[in-house]
């Protein structure tokens, strides 16, 4: 059984038209990925300023939040040995 042309073009047309919204759906979603790799990106270098900072002035409470910030949990042996570490960074710079 043949199609007429009409019918055949029309599905063609179709076929384009959803892979042209199938790559435009992709396309999107690349993007929507690379604006979150990027704020991702934004926040660990805003995160990793601050952690300087407080290394430099001392400020232990803002070295805290910052770990929290980055995911560590209160208590964690993570977050313990960072203090620890902070801890000893101070002593030496003394």
């Amino acid at each position: 059984m043949e199609f007429p042309d009409f019918v055949v073009e029309s599905q063609e047309a179709a076929t384009i038209m959803d892979d042209s919204e199938i790559e435009k759906v992709r396309q999107d979603e690349i993007r929507g990925r690379k604006s979150e790799d990027s704020s991702h990106r934004d926040k660990l270098q805003r995160l990793k300023k601050l952690m300087l900072q407080a290394l430099q002035r001392g400020n232990r409470a803002l070295f805290e939040q910052v770990l929290i910030d980055l995911g560590q949990k209160r208590g964690s042996s993570e977050y313990e040995a960072s203090l620890k570490a902070f801890d000893d960074y101070r002593r030496g710079r003394r």
